[in-house]
């Protein structure tokens, strides 16, 4: 079984719905965490004012076959390939700590189609 990291990085306003869509496909948990992109820091010339749009950064370790799912529907739903509204990419994990044995049963256990 091979786990990878996968990582979203959406606008704000379309978190909840990246969120809902991997948990709908079967993520059992994940980390958000705010994120502020360098193309975000456009100065406006009036008021000299940062663009604070921001970005919610996903993490989620997961089964290698359900993270392409994921990456796949996320993909599509949020229409990642149009200028503006994020991307995802999934690493190799090579060695993790801090996740207990159970906690990957529970993930086997919940997986859709089962283990890939």
């Amino acid at each position: 079984m091979q786990f990878v990291l996968l990582v979203a990085v959406v606008p704000r306003s379309q978190a909840d719905r990246a969120i809902e869509t991997v948990q709908r496909l079967g993520a059992a948990g994940l980390t958000l965490l705010d994120g502020q992109g360098i193309a975000q820091l456009r100065r406006n010339p009036v008021m000299d004012l940062k663009d604070s749009s921001g970005r919610k950064v996903l993490l989620m370790v997961l089964e290698a076959g359900l993270a392409r799912r994921i990456l796949e529907r996320l993909d599509t739903e949020l229409d990642l390939s149009q200028s503006g509204n994020g991307f995802a990419v999934t690493l190799p994990i090579k060695g993790i700590a801090g996740i207990k044995p159970e906690q990957i049963e529970h993930l086997l256990r919940t997986l859709p189609d089962g283990p890939a």
